[in-house]
């Protein structure tokens, strides 16, 4: 493993260096092009001697480059393996690439051809996309890892299908190891190849290089559950752990005498933190709305052009405490869409979408007129995203310790929003709610909220 890591860093290493080279390369050919080339619209050629003239900062050029390309998250493992997948991104970078040195040569006050930094985006953006896809092979060439999945044959489903439909994560499910070793075929063609207790033996014979174990429903999910639901005085929660909870554990232990104890359940950030917290999402509100005016501007028109109906979709959602309110939305759905179904939640390529509907999914910009929400109180900037009622109630029923993310104010953007995707499933949803809630702290609410930017410049979950 520690070889594979080795060597994924290594071919990580060259593809970084290509896209600092690609930087340079962008540069110089926009220079040969203006020199050699006449171009519609300039005053003849560019003079050789020109380019001795100016001033190059070469450090900053690089540095732009590779720093857009990791605010963009360029080199997350899934745009490595599938350039195809960075390609409107690479385009971002090479714009905001050629806009920064624009203001370095205007805040230094130095002269510049212009039409080198727009033959400068072009070329550059060429050359990344070029570079991308003749790495794809560099970064495959790494063995993927092969996957025993122990737990409950159902259970490991999801897992599995996810592992299938992203392949950039180099995991492929070899066998599904269960309690009882019951074989059949389960997600995939994924077979049922042993019981738990032959796991170590199991390993060698399918040459696994990883396993993962996946829970299933159990009597401590339970109990969290009946808490969850519990309006009353709550106790708190502690637990006796296990070796294998110690190593996986929680950050908070506690003792009793000489019998270690981890706190489950417990008290929320007292009224300090909220406070600090909604002084924050106000002052941040009342800034992102005036800067985004002219972005709301043009999405009311959008929407308004090209689909019938409301631009603003009003639509109840259960808050903290379980209280319900009205949520404000761009509408990305077709008037009427849910007449024949009833309330249905988000799928990939949702077809009840309208065309620019799916963009502000992707981009995340149907939800800016929640600003409004969040300086009403109804929501925080970050915190778990609020469904709606007939949602709320069925997830109740089926998703243990549900009602638990109810707990705090619901968020424009969340822990399972910048982790996950637009459909993601509610229990997967619930796991990284549940993280945030007791971990969260102001440094990273910010952290999720510089993620959520990348998200909707990456477009990812479309």
């Amino acid at each position: 493993m520690r070889g594979r890591l080795r060597g994924w860093y290594v071919r990580g290493s060259v593809v970084v260096a290509g896209d600092a080279l690609a930087a340079v390369l962008a540069y110089l050919t926009a220079f040969a092009v203006r020199v050699i080339v006449p171009l519609p619209f300039t005053q003849g050629y560019l003079p050789v001697m020109r380019f001795a003239e100016v001033e190059h900062h070469w450090l900053a050029l690089v540095v732009l480059q590779l720093a857009s390309l990791y605010a963009l998250g360029l080199y997350e493992t899934r745009f490595l393996t599938e350039p195809h997948r960075a390609l409107q991104g690479i385009v971002v970078v090479a714009t905001v690439h050629a806009l920064g040195m624009v203001a370095i040569y205007f805040f230094r006050d130095q002269t510049f051809p212009r039409t080198i930094l727009l033959l400068m985006a072009a070329s550059n953006a060429t050359l990344l996309v070029a570079w991308r896809l003749a790495c794809t092979t560099l970064m495959w060439s790494s063995p993927r890892r092969r996957v025993l999945v122990v737990g409950a044959a159902t259970a490991a489903d999801e897992l599995i299908r996810t592992m299938a439909r992203q392949r950039w994560l180099g995991l492929d499910a070899v066998g599904i190891v269960t309690p009882d070793g019951e074989a059949s075929e389960r997600e995939g063609g994924v077979p049922v190849v042993g019981r738990r207790a032959d796991l170590a033996a199991l390993c060698e014979r399918h040459g696994a290089d990883e396993v993962i174990l996946v829970s299933d429903d159990t009597w401590q999910d339970r109990v969290i559950d009946a808490f969850s639901r519990w309006q009353g005085r709550r106790a708190r929660l502690l637990v006796v752990p296990s070796p294998y909870e110690i190593l996986i554990g929680r950050s908070e232990h506690l003792h009793l005498h000489d019998l270690p104890m981890l706190r489950v359940l417990g008290d929320l950030p007292g009224s300090s933190e909220r406070a600090t917290k909604r002084a924050f999402d106000v002052v941040l509100a009342l800034a992102l709305f005036v800067a985004t005016a002219p972005v709301m501007g043009l999405v009311a028109f959008l929407v308004r052009v090209t689909s019938a109906g409301p631009v603003v979709f009003r639509q109840e959602r259960i808050g903290r405490n379980g209280v319900p309110f009205t949520i404000f939305k761009f509408r990305t759905m077709h008037e009427r869409a849910e007449d024949g179904t009833g309330p249905v939640l988000a799928t990939e390529n949702d077809p009840r979408a309208t065309r620019i509907g799916r963009i502000l999914r992707a981009t995340r910009l149907d939800e800016l007129p929640q600003l409004w929400n969040v300086l009403r109180g109804d929501m925080s900037f970050v915190g778990p995203r609020p469904e709606r009622p007939e949602f709320v109630a069925r997830f109740e029923v089926e998703v243990r310790a549900y009602a638990e993310r109810l707990r705090i104010r619901p968020g424009l953007t969340g822990y399972a929003q910048v982790n996950g995707e637009y459909h993601s499933a509610p229990a997967t949803k619930l796991k990284y709610d549940l993280a945030y809630m007791y971990n969260r702290t102001l440094w990273l609410d910010l952290k999720i909220l510089a993620d959520t930017a990348r998200v909707m410049l990456t477009r990812r979950g479309v």
